[in-house]
């Protein structure tokens, strides 16, 4: 008579109780750090329930209208990364002028192919905005082959329609579902606790995210209220070289002349400021203080720049919070409407509109 082993039996029933209770730790840390949102927090592994934005967003309804080329006549054409091609400045400048526009991706287009191009020159935009983040400036522009003069042609000015508000542009408010269990993210979870571990025993930051403290509590809406998160890349503009600076200004500078050479056509450089650096002045690191002004760079290579900088500086130091996602690189729908705001003003004061006294 054989003696039936029950060993095996009581393996499989510890195995599965702790891949049980495993999965059950692992779906409460998913829900109590919430569902992931803001790309510092996934890049860094934080808990978004730290570093997530608690105030509603106000947003307009709208898109990028993205298109792969430029095929069409449009009165403003875009060319950005991705502060214009996630589409959330647009449809508030819309609304501000009634300006139809097309966006292109900076990192697919070719300024030289773009203005030979037929559509271009049969069709030529009365506005067309460049848009790049501050970090990556040289990065597009150092290399790029536009050479420039040492004269200003600040007069220059498109004829445009008299600015009408879109009252067709449906504004709302986008408030946090912390608790939408479609969106809850094991491997999130997972990386957020294991990287946790790691900062408490080496004190140090992880992969692309760093994190520094604040001197003020009231910046953003997350509950690390003292403490902002910002992208490691952040930091490479201190390694800038001034002759790379200007290598990239003179080929911004030399992209303008070539596109208001058509005397149709208005051409602006829209500079988004690094999150370190809106907040620089707040930061406990003295290291974000002593950065290059690239904007004051792009203003003195006469270059047709408007200070979106300081509209975000000025709404910050007068207490507004979430001007930039606190667990994101990007503007809050607030953000992207003070930029919507500046290029619209700045347009305003370098346009005729024939139709404003009719």
């Amino acid at each position: 008579m054989t003696t039936v082993r029950k060993e095996p039996r009581r393996y499989v029933y510890v195995f599965g109780m702790t891949l049980s209770i495993s999965l059950v730790v692992m779906l409460a840390a998913a829900i109590y750090i919430q569902p992931l949102e803001g790309e510092l927090t996934r890049l860094g592994s934080y808990a978004e329930r730290d570093f997530g934005w608690n105030l509603p967003q106000k947003k307009v309804r709208g898109h990028a209208n993205m298109a792969s080329a430029y095929e069409e006549r449009y009165d403003v054409l875009v060319v950005g990364d991705s502060f214009s091609t996630n589409g959330v400045w647009q449809p508030f400048f819309r609304q501000k002028t009634g300006l139809s526009y097309v966006t292109l991706n900076i990192r697919k287009t070719s300024f030289h192919d773009l203005l030979i191009s037929q559509p271009f020159r049969n069709y030529p935009p009365k506005v067309m905005i460049v848009q790049s983040v501050e970090r990556e400036l040289l990065y597009f522009f150092k290399e790029l082959d536009f050479t420039c003069d040492n004269e200003r042609h600040d007069a220059f000015q498109v004829s445009l329609p008299a600015f009408t508000e879109d009252a067709g542009m449906e504004s709302y408010e986008e408030a946090r579902n912390a608790m939408d269990l479609r969106n809850i993210n094991f491997r999130y979870a997972a990386s957020v606790i294991v990287n946790g571990i790691l900062r408490s025993i080496s004190g140090m930051n992880s992969k692309s995210t760093m994190r520094f403290g604040l001197s003020k509590d009231t910046l953003f809406s997350n509950r690390r209220v003292h403490e902002i998160l910002v992208f490691r890349g952040d930091m490479d503009k201190f390694t800038w070289r001034q002759e790379d600076i200007s290598r990239a200004a003179c080929s911004i500078r030399g992209l303008q002349d070539r596109v208001q050479a058509n005397g149709k056509t208005l051409f602006i450089f829209m500079l988004a400021p690094d999150k370190s650096t809106a907040y620089a002045d707040y930061i406990d690191s003295s290291v974000f203080r002593n950065r290059v002004d690239a904007q004051q760079w792009l203003f003195d290579y006469g270059i047709n720049t408007p200070r979106i900088d300081l509209l975000l500086k000025e709404a910050i130091n007068r207490g507004e919070k979430d001007i930039y996602i606190p667990s994101g690189t990007h503007w809050s729908a607030r953000g992207h409407k003070l930029a919507a705001k500046g290029l619209a003003d700045f347009i305003r004061q370098r346009v005729t509109m024939p139709n404003k006294s009719s």
